[in-house]
C-alpha cells in the first residue's frame, strides 16, 4: 500500500508495479489534485523521469515562462532574468506546474487508486507486506507509526491559488513577475486557458496558521499595490495555505513501513527540488528493493538521507534570496538578475540556486 497520491506516491507506485507488486494507492483528497504552484523540474528527478519514458509528456506540459521579473508596487519591472539565462543556470530545467507532472504521473500509473481514503490506525496497515508513507510533511502515517518528529519550521506561512480572469492573466503574461518587500512576496504568472496562478508568502513568528487563510492573507499584504488587490478579492476556500517547514528524521523505515519524500524528507520551498527528489527516492526506494528487500530500507536511507540533508541546508541558506529580510538585500538580488547575462554572475547565481545533488543515481 501507498498512502498518497501525489508526487512521491504515485512515482514510488510506478516503479513498484512494473517490479511486479500488486500495489494499492490511497489518498485523503477526495478527487485528483490539479494545479499548484510551479516548480523548476530539473536534476536527478529529470533524469528518472527520462528513464520511465516520461519526458516527452513532462515537456508537453511545459510552461511558457519568458523569464523572472522583480518588479515594483506599481508593477514596473526591477530587474529580470531570461529564461536562456535561467536554463544556463539549471541545466534541462522544465517549468511546470506542480500538479501537472502529478497528472503525467497520475495516468501513467497502473495500480487503482482509492481516493477519500486514508490510513486511521496502525492495524490497518497489517494487510500488506510493504507500507510506502508518501503522503507528505504532515504524514499521517509518519505519526502512526514513528510518533512526534522532528518537523524546522522555517519561519514562514506560504498560500497558492488559481484564478480565473483573462484579463489580469493577459496583463501578466507567460512571465513569473514577483513582487517583494522586507519579510513578503507575491509571485504570479499565466498559465493556459485566460487563468492567473498566484503565490504568496510572508514571515511569521507563529508555526500556527491562522483559522482563515483569506482573512490572513489579506491583512498581511492588504497594503501593497499592483495586482495585491486583484488577487486578495478572489481568495477561494480551497486555497493550498500551510508553514515552510522541512522534516528532519533520523530513520526513515520501521517494520515493513517506509517513508517516501516529503514524509521523511521534505526540503521546503525555500530549497524547491522537492519534486525531483521525490520522483528519485521513489526509484531509489524500488530499485534497493530489487537489489533485495533484507537490508532495502537501509540501503535507500543511506543513498538518500545525505542529499535530502544537503538540499535542507541549502534551502534554509536560500531564505535571503526568495525573502529578503530588508530593501537592501532586495536590491542585491535584483542587481544579480540584471547582470545575469555575465558569465561570472551566472555561475555565482548558480552557485546560490543549487544544491549539490549528484551521485544519487550513480548504480
Amino acid at each position: 500500500m501507498v498512502v498518497g497520491a501525489g508526487i512521491a506516491g504515485l512515482a514510488t507506485a510506478w516503479w513498484l508495479e512494473r517490479a511486479g507488486w500488486d500495489v494499492l494507492v490511497v489518498e485523503k483528497a477526495p478527487a485528483f489534485r490539479a494545479g499548484g504552484y510551479m516548480i523548476d523540474f530539473f536534476g536527478p528527478g529529470h533524469e528518472v523521469a527520462r528513464r520511465m519514458g516520461l519526458l516527452p509528456a513532462v515537456e508537453a506540459r511545459r510552461a511558457p515562462i519568458s523569464s523572472v521579473a522583480s518588479v515594483d508596487e506599481r508593477g514596473r519591472e526591477r530587474a529580470s532574468i531570461s529564461t536562456e539565462a535561467y536554463e544556463a543556470v539549471a541545466d534541462g530545467v522544465v517549468s511546470l506546474l506542480r500538479g501537472d507532472l502529478a497528472e503525467v504521473l497520475r495516468d501513467a500509473v497502473r495500480s487503482p487508486i482509492r481516493y477519500g481514503t486514508t490510513v486511521s490506525s496502525v492495524e490497518e496497515l497489517e494487510d500488506f507486506d510493504l507500507v510506502v508513507g508518501a503522503d507528505g510533511v504532515h504524514s499521517r502515517v509518519r505519526e502512526l507509526v514513528f510518533g512526534p518528529s522532528s518537523v524546522r519550521y522555517l519561519g514562514h506561512h506560504v498560500a497558492a491559488y488559481s484564478l480565473d480572469d483573462p484579463a489580469l492573466s493577459a496583463q501578466i503574461g507567460y512571465r513569473y513577475q514577483m513582487l517583494t518587500v522586507p519579510h513578503r512576496m507575491i509571485g504570479c504568472y499565466a498559465v493556459r486557458d485566460g487563468a492567473l496562478a498566484a503565490l504568496m508568502l510572508y514571515r511569521s513568528s507563529s508555526s500556527v496558521l491562522p483559522a482563515d487563510p483569506a482573512v490572513a492573507l489579506r491583512e498581511r499584504f492588504g497594503d501593497l499595490g499592483w495586482v495585491a488587490p486583484s488577487l486578495l478579492s478572489v481568495v477561494p476556500s480551497d486555497v493550498y495555505f500551510d508553514t515552510v517547514s522541512q522534516v528532519d528524521m533520523p530513520v526513515w523505515h520501521r517494520g515493513k513501513v517506509v517513508l517516501v519524500g516529503d514524509a521523511c524528507g521534505a526540503v521546503s520551498l525555500f530549497a524547491g527540488h522537492g519534486a525531483s527528489l521525490a520522483m528519485t527516492g521513489a526509484f531509489v526506494l524500488a530499485e534497493e528493493l530489487a537489489v533485495g528487500t533484507d537490508g532495502a530500507f537501509e540501503r535507500y536511507q543511506a543513498r538518500m538521507k545525505p542529499v535530502v540533508a544537503r538540499t535542507q541546508e541549502f534551502g534554509r541558506k536560500f531564505i535571503g534570496w526568495m525573502a529578503p529580510s530588508s530593501r537592501l538585500r532586495i536590491s542585491l538580488r535584483d542587481m544579480a538578475f540584471r547582470l545575469s547575462g555575465q558569465p561570472v554572475v551566472r555561475n555565482l547565481i548558480r552557485g546560490s540556486v543549487m544544491p549539490d545533488v549528484d551521485g544519487v543515481l550513480l548504480r
